[in-house]
């Protein structure tokens, strides 16, 4: 039993041993893809901000102001009433978080599909490398100056 448990925690330092080397061997391709993955799901949300706020022109009997105060609520009900909102203001909350929650499951989706497709591997190269920039200076540093170029280029 017990060369069973070492043998088993060998294999695993080993696989953990492996999947550290791994992590420093990321290419600058690899890195550019998910730069340009990020770019796109950013743009994504920021796009949740424009439709909000165009949502809110649009909305008779509801300034930004007004919004920001409801937005607190978290659709709520309750809380809704307690701010005193009508029916207007509620079904108008309700539309917002509608809409809110459509654009985050399809960045969800975006995000998914092209972290598989760009990366490959199923999605696992997009995983160990978020993993990895988080734990490795270089690594990053080398990924900020690719996203730096990226942002530039778009300017």
């Amino acid at each position: 039993m017990k060369q069973l448990i070492v043998g088993a925690f060998f294999s695993l330092s080993l696989i953990s041993g492996v999947q550290a080397q791994d992590q420093a061997d990321y290419t600058d391709e690899q890195l550019y893809k998910y730069a340009l993955l990020n770019v796109v799901i950013d743009q994504m949300k920021g796009e949740i901000s424009d439709v909000v706020n165009d949502m809110i022109k649009n909305q008779e009997g509801i300034d930004g102001k007004r919004y920001v105060e409801l937005s607190k609520a978290k659709g709520d009900e309750a809380k809704l009433d307690e701010l005193g909102a009508n029916d207007l203001e509620k079904q108008f909350m309700q539309l917002v978080e509608e809409e809110k929650a459509e654009r985050i499951t399809s960045i969800k989706t975006v995000n998914q599909e092209l972290a598989t497709k760009m990366l490959g591997d199923g999605g696992k190269v997009y995983k160990s490398l978020k993993q990895a920039l988080k734990a490795d200076e270089d690594l990053k540093a080398r990924y900020e100056a690719i996203a730096t170029k990226i942002q530039l280029a778009e300017s």
